[in-house]
């Protein structure tokens, strides 16, 4: 297992921030595994991006896992795949996106993530994202980042924004 980042809170940039750091380590010449673990199709817009990129500059970079409401893949599956293919390839950066809430919601337990993280390779370092981080999470994390709203637009009545939020 390497570092272990934890971006949480209930400010906007969570995924944002991970994916900064898709690109940084790609730019690098790094491979990468992106796991969205509740993400639908209504964040298409992250979906459409990452396979454009990875369709013409990233192909044999980073490998993207998500929720398939065709396949029925549950939280637990997309983190199953995830962490096997990690453990095939010890890729440099492996991103949990929204594992926090994953675990929030009662679809995979703090000890199946971190038994899952822990038994990856030290060159793998681990992104856990989401909301309300378990305590554990937190307890396990190299660096953790709380990300705050001092101000949003949701307050003026703006709902979400096309490729802003999704």
């Amino acid at each position: 297992m390497g570092l272990v980042l934890l971006y949480t809170g209930d400010g906007k940039g969570k995924t944002t921030a991970a994916l900064g750091l898709v690109l940084r380590a790609v730019g690098h010449g790094y491979r990468v595994i992106i796991a969205h673990l509740m993400k639908t199709l209504i964040y298409r817009g992250e979906y459409v991006g990452e396979y454009l990129a990875i369709k013409k500059f990233l192909s044999g970079y980073v490998d993207v896992f998500s929720l398939d409401p065709d396949q029925h893949l549950t939280p637990r599956d997309v983190l199953k795949t995830a962490l096997s293919r990690a453990m095939e390839i010890k890729p440099f950066l492996l991103i949990l996106d929204e594992v926090n809430n994953a675990v929030t919601n009662g679809y995979l337990t703090t000890r199946e993530v971190i038994d899952g993280i822990k038994s990856l390779s030290p060159e793998v370092n681990v992104v856990l994202t989401g909301r309300d981080a378990p305590r554990e999470f937190m307890e396990l994390a190299d660096l953790i980042t709380v990300m705050e709203a001092e101000k949003h637009y949701f307050n003026k009545g703006v709902v979400g924004v096309e490729g802003l939020e999704w």
